[in-house]
């Protein structure tokens, strides 16, 4: 029922998911194959049917964005994968996603080393200086409430940063997913 010009459509959607486990793009190019059967059925043309699902490696993109929201990312490696997809939705996603991340991981990791400053130098370890301006060093007895207020601060920057990350790499994944929904109904 499906022709060669549908035949390489889906084979080409097949190859653009490759970074995807085998069975869910074997259930991808499933699903596309059964809505162009289904419109062929009702009278639709192929062509018309392939130009509405668009190019097969823009379909594949809204796939793979559907598996990395619904992924649970379990290493380092997930994280740089999904990290990598969003930064080549778009120009501005290049800028926002790694600005956002970095300051997200990096005050996140400054904020448990000014806490573990705090404690050590609590405990009289002189070599961890917590200086507030050129002439005046916070005293040992206040070092864990000056790491708390500034591990606060440094904490709470890291944590709205990762807030906003998550709400914008959301906000990518529902326009793709919008963008798979209406292209194949």
């Amino acid at each position: 029922m499906i022709s060669a010009q549908g035949k390489a459509y889906l084979d080409q959607l097949y190859n653009n998911l490759r970074k995807l486990p085998e069975e869910d793009r074997l259930d991808a190019v499933r699903e596309i194959e059964s809505h162009i059967t289904d419109g062929i059925r009702s009278g639709e043309a192929e062509g018309a049917i392939l130009a509405k699902l668009g190019a097969p490696r823009q379909l594949a993109k809204a796939y793979r964005s559907e598996f990395i929201v619904q992924m649970k990312p379990r290493s380092i490696k997930d994280i740089l994968a999904m990290i990598s997809f969003y930064c080549t939705t778009g120009l501005l996603s290049v800028f926002v996603v790694p600005i956002l991340a970095t300051i997200a991981y990096g005050f996140g990791f400054c904020t448990v080393l000014t806490l573990l400053g705090g404690i050590i130098r609590t405990f009289g370890v002189t070599w961890i200086s917590m200086d507030l301006g050129p002439n005046y060093s916070v005293p040992t007895a206040w070092s864990m409430l000056y790491a708390l207020v500034v591990g606060g601060i440094i904490g709470s920057i890291a944590y709205v940063s990762w807030k906003y990350l998550k709400i914008y790499l959301a906000y990518l994944s529902s326009r793709y997913h919008s963008m798979l929904e209406t292209r194949i109904r």
